[in-house]
């Protein structure tokens, strides 16, 4: 018997298996999805006037002012909505302006809905934000300052863009 036991543990010391067991298992994880961003309300500046170097600037609250007409009924301060996202997420909003044809565009900016204030923030600045802890939608208000680079025809529509630019940090 014990040359048995013996030869049973030659044979099994010399295959290298053991009574011990192993498995593997895998770690999972989703990834966070992309904000979506929505044009709520356009920007708009009214009418101005339509010489080179003219300039209207509009404030945070929408009132514009200089080379513009104060009261035309098409102002408003541009809203954006950036929506479908996570919780306490750190994330970074940038909007800038452009030109347009005979028109540039240089953008202010407001965030709201985040964690901490964000406000004047400057044309092209990249900020970073923290989501609110519900995941709420933040704004982003939009305003600035158009100017006119090219002799405007009267009565006629001019138009440069802004792009908003949300990313993780």
């Amino acid at each position: 018997m014990k040359k048995r036991l013996i030869a049973l543990a030659l044979l099994s010391a010399a295959s290298g298996s053991s009574i011990a067991a192993s498995a593997n298992y895998n770690a999972t994880v989703n990834a966070i999805s992309d904000a979506n961003i929505e044009n709520t309300t356009p920007l708009h500046f009214g009418a101005m006037q339509p010489q080179v170097g003219a300039a209207c600037v509009m404030a945070t609250g929408g009132a514009v002012t200089g080379d513009c007409d104060a009261t035309d009924a098409n102002i408003s301060i541009g809203l954006v909505t950036v929506s479908s996202l996570s919780a306490n997420t750190p994330m970074n909003i940038t909007v800038t302006g452009t030109d347009g044809t005979n028109v540039g565009f240089d953008a202010d900016y407001n965030i709201n809905n985040a964690q901490g204030t964000h406000t004047g923030i400057a044309d092209g600045t990249q900020t970073a934000i923290i989501t609110n802890g519900t995941a709420d939608d933040i704004t982003i208000d939009v305003f600035g300052t158009m100017t006119v680079l090219q002799a405007l025809t009267p009565g006629s529509t001019y138009v440069a863009e802004y792009t908003v630019d949300v990313s993780f940090q």
